[in-house]
C-alpha cells in the first residue's frame, strides 16, 4: 500500500512540473513578444508591414522549434538582434 501512494505522490509532482512548465514556456513566450513589440515602435514608412514580417517569423520560429528549448532560445536571441539592427538602421 505504501509503494501505491508514493507512485501516487511522484504522479501529483510530476503533473504539477508539466503544467508548471507549460506556464513558464508561455510566459517567456510572452516577454519575447512584448520584446519584439517594443523594438517595432518606431514611426517608419510600411513599418506596420515590417512589425507583420518579424511576427510571422516569429511565429515559423515557434512552431519549428517548440520541442527543443535551447534552439528556440537561440533563434529567438536571433530574430531579436535582426530586428534591433533593422529599426536602428531605418529609425536613424
Amino acid at each position: 500500500m505504501d509503494d501505491f501512494l508514493a507512485k501516487l505522490k511522484l504522479k501529483g509532482k510530476a503533473d504539477e512540473d508539466l503544467y508548471f512548465a507549460k506556464k513558464d514556456k508561455e510566459l517567456i513566450r510572452a516577454l519575447h513578444r512584448k520584446k519584439l513589440a517594443k523594438l517595432a515602435k518606431c514611426d517608419i514608412p510600411d513599418g506596420k508591414k515590417h512589425a507583420e514580417a518579424f511576427e510571422q517569423r516569429f511565429e515559423k520560429i515557434t512552431k519549428k522549434h517548440k520541442k527543443r528549448p535551447r534552439k528556440l532560445l537561440q533563434r529567438y536571441r536571433e530574430l531579436i538582434d535582426d530586428i534591433r539592427d533593422f529599426y536602428k538602421r531605418r529609425c536613424r
